[in-house]
């Protein structure tokens, strides 16, 4: 569509890097932790040793890998213990993410689409806001792309000599790596298998080095994470139901990319292309096919699982199905012989993209807990005792919550005090009980025997939380 020089590509993929970065610098702590947030926080806390930290996975039940709590305990242990900087992790990995994002569109296309692979991951508010959070999720989108990057070179027809040990190796480090930050990543394992296998069969292509590196990376992971993946296997209920019929209509586009109107674009656009390029992507060697696969199996493989034994699908855990979606929308638009009908689509997808990018930032809500915002609101009262309730929850969790408090900083800064609420001292005699209401059912009335003696004076409600002012007559 446009001849541009490698310099000036070079320009345009730096400014839409730069695009990337600072949308998800922007905002970055708009919100505060929510409790799977503050149990990863607690379980990475630098100031234990890491046997203590698998005995707090164990302790919160953590259901997700540990691969991600390790880096975010490293980088706390140079950067200081502090929720804010933990934030700093996520980020990196959803900043990283978009040039490795470009490299691979180019490895599929081998045109300038990847620049608008790029701008479209760069603008993407669903990666924006995931990378803005304390989870695995942006480091599994990020290892996955690497993945992918190293299984185009793995299975092209130009290694020789010591490259292919070089690519080999490489590829089995970051299948092992994306697999052990989610599990769900077997999928593309999975998807890559299958695409290797029907191009053997379809287009007698012989990817042995492929085939031999996957028993390396199955026998790597489960050296590595074999109780973590009997352990998940033996679950047979999960927080997760049954997708109801609207799912089928939409497969999580509209979480994807931000509002229903949006998804209908996305979703739309990216069927009309594979239909109308379907006799080149389905019948002719090319690099698309491995896209559709993953794109196929992401959706597939959790819902035969969740027919067989549990439900387990939902949009975060198959975030990287994002890739081919990408990948496939700007590439298939490149390929567009029809200028009017390639600029209608360019423009159908990134003007509502930028408009509803806007909206999102600009009209933002939170989400999430607002302890901070609590915090701020109680300084101004001259009591400063606090304590955390939620006898409904596991103990542990008032400590997970506890710990997060403890190391805001306005709880540091302004002489706050967490007090026992099952051992209150004879000269308190003011005390904010705060309660985080989903872990209470959202009920946080207090039971009679605590508060024989108390008074309650005053509430604070923000969003999931409730603070109560007791007077204690002793």
């Amino acid at each position: 569509m446009f001849i541009l020089n490698r310099k000036k590509v070079l320009l345009i993929s730096i400014f839409f890097i730069l695009i990337g970065i600072f949308l998800r610098f922007y905002q970055l702590n708009f919100e505060n932790y929510w409790l799977d947030e503050l149990a990863d926080f607690w379980v990475a806390d630098p100031n234990i040793t890491l046997h203590a930290t698998f005995v707090r996975r164990e302790l919160v039940d953590d259901q997700t890998p540990y691969l991600f709590q390790l880096f975010l305990k490293i980088y706390l242990k140079f950067f200081g213990y502090d929720p804010e900087i933990g934030r700093h992790v996520p980020f990196f990995f959803g900043v990283l993410l978009i040039p490795f994002i470009g490299v691979l569109s180019y490895q599929v296309a081998k045109n300038n689409s990847f620049l608008f692979t790029i701008l479209l991951v760069s603008l993407n508010i669903y990666l924006i806001k995931y990378s803005q959070e304390t989870r695995t999720y942006t480091l599994t989108f990020l290892l996955s792309t690497i993945n992918l990057i190293f299984y185009y070179k793995i299975i092209s027809s130009d290694l020789i000599g010591f490259k292919r040990i070089y690519i080999f190796f490489l590829f089995v480090i970051f299948s092992v790596l994306s697999l052990s930050s989610q599990p769900f990543v077997f999928i593309v394992l999975f998807s890559q298998i299958a695409y290797s296998v029907y191009s053997f069969f379809i287009f007698k292509k012989k990817n042995y080095l492929f085939f031999l590196s996957v028993i390396f990376i199955l026998i790597t992971y489960l050296v590595i994470n074999y109780n973590y993946l009997i352990t998940q296997l033996s679950y047979n209920e999960y927080f997760l139901l049954h997708e109801d019929w609207k799912f089928y209509f939409d497969y999580y586009f509209s979480r994807f990319f931000g509002s229903k109107i949006m998804g209908l674009i996305y979703l739309s656009t990216l069927i009309f292309l594979i239909i109308r390029f379907r006799k080149m992507i389905l019948f002719t060697s090319n690099n698309y096919l491995p896209l559709i696969f993953i794109l196929f199996f992401s959706y597939i493989i959790p819902l035969f699982y969740g027919l067989i034994k549990v439900p387990v699908l939902t949009d975060r855990y198959i975030m990287f199905v994002l890739i081919p979606i990408f990948i496939l929308i700007s590439a298939l638009i490149f390929k567009i012989d029809n200028n009017k009908l390639k600029i209608f689509l360019f423009i159908s997808i990134l003007i509502p993209t930028i408009i509803n990018n806007y909206i999102e930032i600009q009209f933002r809500k939170n989400t999430k807990p607002e302890f901070t915002k609590l915090l701020n609101i109680l300084e101004k009262h001259e009591t400063k005792n606090l304590t955390i309730y939620g006898p409904k929850a596991p103990e542990v969790i008032d400590e997970v919550i506890e710990n997060y408090i403890l190391s805001v900083k306005v709880f540091k800064n302004k002489n706050f005090k967490i007090l026992n609420i099952d051992n209150i001292s004879s000269d308190t005699k003011m005390l904010w009980v705060i309660c985080y209401e989903p872990v209470m059912g959202y009920d946080c009335n207090i039971s009679s025997d605590k508060r024989k003696n108390w008074i309650l004076n005053e509430t604070k409600k923000l969003y999931l939380l409730k603070a109560q002012l007791y007077e204690i007559k002793n």
